[in-house]
């Protein structure tokens, strides 16, 4: 008897993405069958989540063809989002839920219970919650505020509102990034029931142990191109995936060593609780310190402790020469929390000193600001009309320029940069590298936070490894890129 193979659910053929002058994708080739657990692997700007974001209609391809079960889709076509919307649940990283609603109108905001006449029968809304989250063990209230839920349950509630919409495709992206084990635990159960009923799961994640036990066949982008498709994850190990990402075998990575051992320490964190673990941590003169890790391994909650911005839940940062440094932060985002898109280069910059350059009457002094400002401008190089030009009318590496301008305003001993050239040219970024390495060489304390291996090799003289809230290991010296990426894994 021959067993026909079955037909793919999800077929995607020279899918191409372009963003400006980057081009995402590179005709992606991406099959799914029924029943599946497919992960999607590559390193950071491989592509993965444009990929997935063409599949679920987020953004539309600029061609290609996608095929879902029987239907062909135009990728660029006008009903592209539509014909998606009913086949395919996509949970992204950050969880999209309403902090004022509850956590049954939550779960049921898609399909609520409805009585005659139309009406929202909140009673049944809320036995139907009830009964969802003891099918999970989710011990909270149905009416609680979403809002008030810690990261894992609230992770786990957006998955489980996608599941409530029985669509055959899941992509899953980052799942596990703010579940505890027990938790992680739970989500494998429902999702290996779930591949057991049929449905097909597309799943994104840099934990590699957890692809080699949950998922059954692989596909590896590289700079938006499949380098690998459909690979039965038995037939693959850790080092074989890692060449795969990289492209290259091992090379030794090349970065200027720090060797003053006996520069004080600027900035220590003692018994420092971000959650499951402690950690201890310094940074010296002169050194650029790197903090790298998965997606929610506490690397950057680390970063905001140190910096000032966010308290931890127990231990203490302190200077041992008795006075804690000054320090200045480049946040994640910079249109988020990094500058006022209206105000000029002028005002953004002067918000990172107000008190520094007031006078005794608390008024700003203009002199001093305007000097201060211009040499701040021209050490980072900022390029501007004038200083007067709405930070929002610049472009995307001036703005982060002025984000760091902003953050020397107060001339600090450290430095912590989050993301410190995302979503800057090529160009911006060597500048900012330059920077960086500058303020190192002048004596000032570094800590950068990055999810780019490059970047990380490329700047950093000693990388700190988070995984799961805890500090698990250290990089220095001669080390190649592969050991940097299997540690961000956290595999090895």
């Amino acid at each position: 008897m021959v067993v026909e193979p079955k037909a793919p659910i999800v077929e995607m053929r020279q899918i191409t993405k372009t963003f400006g002058s980057t081009r995402a994708l590179r005709g992606v080739d991406f099959t799914v069958l029924p029943g599946e657990i497919h992960a999607l692997l590559g390193r950071n700007g491989a592509g993965k989540s444009t990929l997935v974001s063409c599949l679920s209609g987020i953004v539309a391809a600029d061609s290609g063809r996608v095929r879902i079960g029987q239907a062909d889709i135009i990728a660029n076509g006008e009903s592209y989002a539509a014909a998606l919307r009913d086949e395919i649940a996509h949970v992204q990283q950050t969880p999209r839920l309403f902090d004022l609603l509850t956590v049954a109108e939550n779960l049921f905001l898609e399909n609520p219970a409805v009585r005659r006449r139309g009406w929202v029968s909140h009673r049944q809304m809320i036995a139907r919650a009830a009964q969802v989250l003891e099918t999970w063990g989710i011990e909270i209230s149905p009416t609680a505020l979403a809002g008030q839920l810690g990261a894992g349950t609230r992770q786990l509630l957006e998955i489980i509102k996608a599941l409530n919409r029985g669509v055959p495709v899941m992509i899953l992206d980052e799942p596990t990034a703010a579940l505890s084990n027990a938790e992680k635990r739970v989500l494998f159960d429902h999702v290996r029931a779930l591949k057991a009923q049929g449905v097909s799961f597309v799943y994104i994640s840099h934990h590699l142990d957890e692809v080699f036990e949950i998922a059954d066949t692989v596909t590896i982008l590289r700079d938006g191109q499949t380098v690998t498709e459909r690979a039965a994850v038995s037939s693959l190990d850790v080092e074989t995936i890692a060449d795969l990402m990289m492209g290259q075998k091992t090379q030794r990575s090349v970065r200027e060593d720090f060797t003053d051992a006996s520069a004080p320490p600027l900035l220590e964190a003692r018994g420092l609780r971000l959650g499951k673990g402690t950690v201890d941590f310094q940074v010296r003169k002169g050194e650029i310190v790197a903090l790298a890790g998965p997606v929610g391994s506490g690397k950057e909650d680390l970063a905001m402790i140190l910096a000032g911005h966010k308290a931890p839940l127990g231990g203490r940062v302190f200077s041992p020469s008795g006075k804690l440094p000054v320090i200045g932060l480049v946040p994640t985002d910079r249109h988020a929390s990094g500058y006022v898109g209206l105000l000029g280069v002028r005002e953004n910059v002067t918000l990172g000193g107000l008190d520094l350059l007031s006078g005794g009457l608390g008024f700003i002094d203009r002199g001093r600001e305007a000097a201060h400002v211009g040499d701040l401008a021209r050490r980072t190089n900022v390029i501007a009309a004038s200083l007067e030009q709405p930070v929002g009318q610049l472009s995307g590496g001036n703005q982060q320029k002025v984000v760091f301008a902003r953050a020397l305003c107060r001339d600090p001993q450290v430095i912590v940069a989050l993301s410190p050239t995302r979503g800057v040219d090529v160009g911006a970024k060597e500048q900012l590298y330059g920077l960086l390495r500058d303020l190192a060489a002048k004596g000032m304390g570094v800590v950068v936070v990055s999810d780019e291996e490059d970047e990380i090799s490329q700047l950093a003289n000693r990388v700190v490894i988070v995984f799961e809230e805890e500090i698990v290991g250290e990089l220095v010296g001669d080390y190649s890129m592969k050991d940097l990426i299997l540690r961000m894994e956290g595999v090895a």
